[in-house]
């Protein structure tokens, strides 16, 4: 099935360049297409439509995954800057002192809530977190703001 999958190759390229990324990111995606299909159907999904690939099942796994990475991309620029002092005007912060400050907070705290902290701040999402090892979303989620919040005391 992946071979007849892989034979559309060129449309799954032009379909993910529809949703506004670079070629670059396009092979990425549509590589990890590949994968999330190649699992699923090692586990026994079957996305046939008669002789055909259900397209419907791969575009839906390529708009996913493009999501995932758009997703991933915001949090990676945005944590270091949610981190930072909400400063009032033009009032100036000393970065290199403020991520000491971090720095020296984080090593402070709990081994599992630095392995969850540092994983999200990694690009994983809760939810895969939570699928990969079988903890509760909310327990994630709330150790994750949990030490968000501890670390932008200690920068205030």
């Amino acid at each position: 099935m992946l071979e007849k999958i892989y034979s559309s190759h060129k449309k799954w390229i032009n379909t993910t360049l529809k949703f506004g990324c670079s070629r670059d990111e396009a092979e990425d995606i549509v590589g990890d297409m590949y994968c999330i299909i190649g699992k699923m159907l090692n586990k026994g999904l079957d996305i046939s439509y008669g002789d055909e690939v259900n397209y419907y099942y791969i575009y839906r796994t390529l708009k996913t995954s493009f999501l995932q990475l758009k997703n991933r991309k915001k949090r990676e620029n945005s944590v270091s800057i949610d981190l930072v002092l909400e400063t009032e005007g033009d009032s100036y912060v000393d970065f290199e002192a403020a991520n000491d400050k971090v720095e020296t907070r984080l090593s402070e705290l709990d081994e599992y809530e630095i392995d969850v902290f540092n994983t999200i701040t990694d690009g994983c999402s809760i939810a895969e977190l939570s699928r990969e090892t079988g903890i509760a979303y909310h327990t994630l989620y709330h150790s994750y703001n949990k030490t968000k919040s501890e670390l932008k005391k200690e920068i205030r």
